[in-house]
């Protein structure tokens, strides 16, 4: 059955009319969910080297693309409030991972290691193991500041970890600088893709600071796991 997309303008009409208020309705509602589902930051890889940097904000009833938010110039700043490693082994074929970390120590029942850096798998390029940075970001998207979940691929990992030893050098915690993500083109070997990197551009507000901090306490629950969403790129559930 085709689903009915909806008007935002419309619903908001009728519910003020039958003396419904809308933002309260809504706050019920983002409140449950909230800890489980961020928007998304995502690239799309061109082969022709127009690559893409958006936000996904997952699938609506919305009429419109709303769930895809461009980033201008592919270029997004923002404040960086948590980062984890996480890593999650696929055996081909599979559609849920066998083995699953969150900085190097493994969940489930039955993990391959007692640490990933004691396991086989645990070593970049080993193939089956993917490991990625989840990083948590405060940024302005409009006039909004929007929390977002920004998970870095395997080839882009390195440019996140000389972004952390240059604040480290400088004394600087990454949560207290404005954080730059651009993308960049690769060539290698008859492949074309997008690197993220990283840069400083100026310390954070007072105002970010502050929001920051809530924003660590009320998403802690979803550094506490993984989801289906974090591997949701191309090429994650697959030996490489």
């Amino acid at each position: 059955m085709e689903t009915q997309m909806i008007k935002t303008d419309k619903v908001k009409r009728a519910l003020e009319t039958a003396g419904w208020d809308m933002e309260k309705e809504l706050e019920g509602l983002s409140s449950e969910s909230s800890t489980f589902e961020l928007p998304r930051v995502r690239i799309d890889h061109n082969d022709k080297g127009k690559h893409r940097m958006y936000i996904d904000a997952g699938e609506s009833y919305l009429d419109d693309e709303s769930q895809e938010i461009e980033i201008p110039g592919n270029k997004l700043t923002a404040v960086v409030f948590a980062f984890q490693n996480i890593r999650a082994f696929w055996e081909e074929g599979q559609d849920l991972p066998t083995c699953s970390a969150i900085d190097d120590l493994p969940m489930g029942q039955e993990p391959l290691a007692g640490n990933c850096r004691h396991c086989e798998y645990g070593n970049f390029g080993q193939g089956k193991c993917k490991p990625k940075a989840r990083l948590l970001l405060l940024a302005k998207i409009g006039d909004e500041v929007k929390p977002l979940l920004f998970n870095l691929s395997p080839t882009s990992i390195k440019h996140w970890s000389a972004h952390k030893k240059k604040l480290t050098r400088s004394n600087l915690p990454v949560v207290a600088v404005n954080t730059t993500f651009e993308l960049e083109d690769v060539r290698r070997n008859n492949y074309r893709w997008a690197e993220v990197v990283l840069n400083m551009d100026g310390i954070a507000s007072k105002e970010m600071l502050m929001m920051a901090k809530t924003a660590r306490t009320e998403f802690e629950t979803l550094t506490k796991r993984i989801s289906d969403a974090d591997f949701s790129d191309s090429g994650d559930k697959q030996p490489s």
